[in-house]
């Protein structure tokens, strides 16, 4: 994966968490609440799953020079 496309993907990461959060935290409505926490949940899991992604610009300076 390349450095845009991470950076693209945390990006969405973060925005599923702030999204997810806001949902808990409205008044509003029941439904909004209840879907709410997945949201959150993909947001962390997203997260998680790209932190643990080796970077790979760095072996890729090393080949070319």
């Amino acid at each position: 994966m390349n450095a845009l496309t991470l950076n693209r993907l945390y990006r969405l990461a973060s925005a599923l968490i702030l999204i997810g959060f806001a949902m808990l935290c409205q008044p509003f409505t029941h439904d909004i609440f209840v879907y709410g926490f997945p949201v959150l949940l993909v947001g962390v899991l997203l997260f998680m799953v790209l932190d643990h992604i080796p970077e790979r610009v760095a072996e890729e300076e090393d080949r070319n020079g």
